[in-house]
């Protein structure tokens, strides 16, 4: 059986064809895990994000300069521009982006007069 050593160079088509294969997986790709840290200003931090590929793999993104196997913290963005008074990419916040959640979190509940009266007998 024959081992094929693989260039160490890689061809301008070479690179275009697989960027599409790798493109493809990653389209096709679920989240298996993701951690976010929310700061006290609303930010949203992406600590990891762990997705898994119709194969079975499992890959992350990180930054280039980063250490293999060690999470970097990224940005959450969103994209708005088909949105009513969107302005395309932007950074992500709680308070805009999860203001609905966020009011249900720190909404104090009231109850009604009748309820109250209900609780009582």
């Amino acid at each position: 059986m024959e081992t094929r050593t693989p260039p160490t160079t890689l061809t301008g088509d070479a690179c275009r064809r697989l960027e599409a294969i790798i493109r493809d997986d990653l389209e096709h790709a679920t989240v298996s895990s993701a951690s976010v840290h929310v700061g006290p200003d609303g930010r949203i931090t992406l600590e990891e994000l762990v997705l898994r590929l119709e194969d079975g793999r499992i890959v992350s993104p990180s930054l280039p300069d980063a250490e293999v196997g060690t999470a970097a913290d990224m940005r959450l963005e969103v994209y708005d521009d088909h949105l009513s008074g969107g302005h395309g990419w932007r950074e992500a916040t709680v308070l805009v982006d999860y203001a609905e959640e966020l009011d249900d979190l720190v909404r104090v509940w009231h109850p009604e007069p009748d309820a109250l009266e209900e609780a009582r007998l």
